[in-house]
């Protein structure tokens, strides 16, 4: 862990080149018929570039690469937090996949501001991303900087790629969860599950 006293340098910005883009996206408009459509050819292929770009590297994911953590005040038991929402883009079609997660962790010596696990997240989501390997690699950023006696991540997610291959509006929900440490004895864990499947997600409705 970094000292406490030096300044926390942010994780960098993922790589990004828009001009790559938005020649791609050009092809991918004649592929699609519109290679006429002057309107179309004209603005549409940067317009996507820049809406990609944006989309990865938002300006609000400041998050740093060792963020500052707390010491401990006294808590044993399960710190939970739930409806932490995130968006990603499916690793095989491009297309938006939008989540909840809900994290618990039972601290050893440590505690973390509740914004940093949502950044964290966040950062690790919005790039071309597999729910198996989002919700590990979440987990193990998480980890390494808490430290704490157990963490698990659940992740749900509904998938605009599903919804594109449907005749119908998709309501599947995908789930991936990720258990470490005493998160994998019943106690710690099923306070975390009963919390994350309690009602359905927000993003598919009431």
């Amino acid at each position: 862990m970094a000292d406490p006293q030096q300044p926390h340098l942010p994780l960098p910005p993922k790589p990004v080149d828009v001009d790559v883009i938005e020649n791609a996206i050009s092809e991918l408009l004649r592929g699609l018929g519109q290679g006429d459509k002057p309107e179309v050819m004209a603005q549409t292929p940067r317009r996507v570039a820049e809406l990609y770009a944006q989309s990865i590297n938002p300006g609000d994911i400041d998050i740093e690469e060792d963020f500052k953590v707390f010491d401990n005040p006294g808590m044993q038991d399960l710190v939970l937090v739930n409806d932490v929402h995130y968006v990603s883009l499916c690793e095989h079609h491009l297309a938006p996949a939008f989540g909840i997660a809900h994290v618990g962790y039972v601290p050893d010596r440590k505690v973390a501001g509740y914004s940093k696990l949502k950044k964290g997240l966040n950062y690790l989501a919005r790039q071309p991303q597999l729910n198996e390997r989002l919700v590990v690699d979440a987990v193990n950023f998480l980890e390494a900087r808490l430290q704490p006696k157990g963490i698990a991540l659940v992740l749900r997610s509904a998938h605009c790629c599903i919804a594109l291959r449907t005749n119908a509006p998709s309501q599947e929900v995908v789930t991936v969860i990720e258990r470490r440490g005493v998160l994998c004895e019943e106690r710690y864990w099923s306070p975390l599950w009963a919390s994350a499947v309690a009602e359905k997600p927000a993003f598919l409705g009431r």
